[in-house]
């Protein structure tokens, strides 16, 4: 494994109804978007559908060219090609969804022994109340058996998740109540102007709000998150960037996922959610007067937010293993949750 292996995630994008592409999910703090430049231009490539383990070889595609995958493998597939005498997985970043902008599979970053997290096991998302019944069943299709609800209950009584009927899901809630300068509901302080500025060190100090508020609740997301014997599972909250961003991030480094990498995968919301909540909202401010440059750190994933929560873990709590108390808030995690996790090495 080379320097420039860890730099770049290879991960598919869909590109028509049933063409996929191999890019590249670069792993730098500043940059949050795919890049199809490879060390390697073409690969063989096999596929399967993400829920099973049956695979067919696609021959060799072009990495950043279209290629076609039967429709028979269902809406997410998962891909494979040789590396190092085994396997390296190519799963789905986002999976496009008509009710949700920010669901992500969190499977596919590489650990510092060379071990690859699987595809499947975790998604990401934002506000899951406006799922349709077709992202229902592909919800079912990724074999979701919990969602992990990290909002507020005032977040939850206006947009509630509502399960397709007959569903066997368990949603579990964990309500972080974040504050930034003191209140919960932004929003309107900012149409009101009692707020007029957010900056990223506001956004940094409710990180370590809620690193100091609720370290329990995030020991216990982060368990039900790793636990091999609940099937796979959704963490979430409004928009899917902040508490479900520290979340994830805490599960990354667990799985001793490099921090660039953990990064990454925080500042993608900065992609996917970011630009459609400010046209979202662009109409709105302006009829308020509000310059949306002045809130930008409200709206996107903040990078200085997320290193000074490192910060935090590192200086008063020893690093993410010691915040995450397991022994005082729930049984010890079972000893298999990395074999569930991290497929094997592939160095």
């Amino acid at each position: 494994m080379t320097n420039r292996d860890t730099e770049l995630i290879p991960i598919a994008a869909r590109s028509g109804h049933d063409h996929y592409l191999i890019a590249y999910q670069l792993a730098e703090p500043q940059l949050t978007t795919w890049n199809a430049i490879s060390p390697a231009s073409r690969i063989v490539v096999e596929v399967s559908s993400l829920s099973q383990d049956n695979w067919t070889s696609l021959g060799e595609i072009s990495v950043g060219e279209p290629f076609r995958v039967p429709d028979a493998l269902g809406p997410v597939p998962l891909f494979r090609t040789r590396r190092n005498g085994g396997y390296f997985y190519i799963g789905i970043r986002r999976i496009e969804l008509e009710g949700a902008t920010n669901f992500r599979d969190v499977g596919g970053y590489l650990t510092q022994d060379h071990s690859q997290l699987r595809y499947g096991r975790i998604f990401r998302s934002d506000n899951l109340a406006n799922l349709t019944p077709s992202d229902w069943k592909v919800v079912d299709e990724l074999g979701v058996g919990c969602i992990i609800d990290l909002r507020r209950m005032d977040e939850k009584l206006r947009s509630p998740t509502e399960l397709p009927a007959g569903s066997k899901i368990e949603i579990i809630e964990l309500p972080i109540d974040v504050e930034i300068l003191g209140k919960g509901e932004l929003l309107q302080h900012i149409l009101s102007k009692e707020i007029t500025k957010i900056t990223h060190e506001d956004m940094a100090q409710m990180y370590q709000d809620v690193l100091s508020n609720f370290r329990p609740e995030l020991t216990r997301a982060v368990s039900i998150l790793l636990d091999p014997t609940r099937k796979n599972k959704i963490v979430h909250c409004t928009a899917g960037k902040d508490r479900t961003g520290l979340s994830v991030a805490l599960v990354l480094a667990l799985c001793n996922v490099p921090h660039k990498q953990i990064m990454s995968d925080f500042l993608l919301s900065n992609s996917f959610r970011t630009p459609t909540r400010i046209a979202a909202l662009s109409e709105r401010l302006k009829l308020h007067q509000v310059d949306i440059e002045d809130i930008v750190p409200y709206l996107s994933a903040s990078r200085t937010a997320l290193v000074r929560a490192f910060e935090v873990l590192r200086d008063q709590y020893g690093g993410p293993a010691n915040y995450l108390t397991f022994d005082e808030i729930i049984p010890a995690l079972a000893d298999d949750w990395q074999s569930h996790m991290i497929y094997r090495s592939m160095s």
